[in-house]
């Protein structure tokens, strides 16, 4: 094999692929011993992600001397240190020098970014709610973050941090053998009306709200009682102001919206920093257009 063999191949829901044998070096000799010790964490891992306290489980061990046990495997390569105490287990047919990069960031993210779900721009592609690609899996977290961005095992994560009582009420879905919370198409709307950054933007978020609403599965009535519960003074008027664009016909809904105002005015898209016009109807000050109704007094 040489530097320019770029061929990959999967291993459990992993790929390697390409050479990076000059930074981790080659791995070490593994006794019966080890290999029956590796043989329990791969049992014990998920997604093929191991916990320090899984791993001590596993080995029967306290939680320092299976911690020192697992960095011993990582610093001879057949483990692999995603972040402090948590580790991917390498396949013991997993070729030396080849890098690691996680087929399904999902799986990763709850390991890592827990507790969690998978929202914003990342949720309304699940759901078919938009054709646009992002390059960043959008995670809704309330652990402890330094960084909004994150690269990690091959993937980048575009992280936004909430209190933890905002993490529940999303949808376990099936990612392989793993379950992964996800925020619903109701759920995903009104996290962006209350932060419309998380998809992007508002204007991205009025094509969502279109493609929700031309799918069979639309339920505006479920939307409301999202809202009620998720949502903020702020996403009323977002709301009220949007769909009067993209549902006209959703009258009740509309009206809903005028009900639940709040007093103050707050810009349709805060990441614009323009001010734009003001509506009196919708207390929003509209700086982004969305359709020939947007700027209604």
């Amino acid at each position: 094999m040489n530097k320019k063999d770029t061929n990959t191949y999967k291993v459990g829901r992993f790929h390697w692929g390409g050479w990076f044998g000059k930074r981790r070096g080659r791995r070490g000799k593994l006794s019966s011993s080890d290999r029956e010790t590796i043989a329990k964490l791969a049992r014990a891992a998920r997604g093929s992600l191991l916990t320090v306290e899984a791993g001590a489980k596993a080995l029967e061990l306290d939680r320092r001397t299976a911690a020192m046990k697992l960095a011993a495997l990582a610093r001879r390569g057949w483990l692999l240190r995603a972040r402090r105490g948590l580790y991917l287990v390498l396949p013991l047919e997993a070729e030396p020098g080849r890098p690691m990069v996680v087929e399904d960031p999902w799986v990763l993210a709850q390991a890592v970014f827990s507790p969690c779900y998978i929202g914003g721009w990342s949720a309304a592609e699940h759901w078919g709610l938009t054709e646009q690609i992002f390059r960043s899996t959008l995670v809704v977290t309330a652990a402890n973050i330094r960084s909004r961005s994150v690269r990690l095992l091959g993937h980048e994560f575009h992280l936004f941090w909430v209190p933890q009582e905002r993490t529940g009420g999303a949808t376990l879905v099936w990612r392989g053998s793993e379950h992964v919370p996800v925020s619903g198409p109701e759920r995903t709307i009104v996290d962006c009306l209350r932060h419309p950054a998380l998809c992007g933007g508002v204007r991205h978020l009025a094509q969502i709200m279109r493609e929700y609403g031309q799918s069979r599965e639309h339920d505006f009535a479920k939307l409301a009682r999202v809202a009620e519960e998720f949502g903020t003074g702020a996403a009323w008027k977002r709301l009220g102001c949007i769909a009067e664009v993209v549902w006209p016909e959703e009258t009740a809904l509309v009206e809903e919206a005028r009900n639940r105002l709040t007093a103050g005015y707050v810009k349709l898209d805060p990441e614009v920093k323009k001010t734009g016009t003001l509506s009196r109807r919708w207390r929003l000050w509209v700086n982004v257009s969305i359709g020939k109704d947007t700027a209604a007094a």
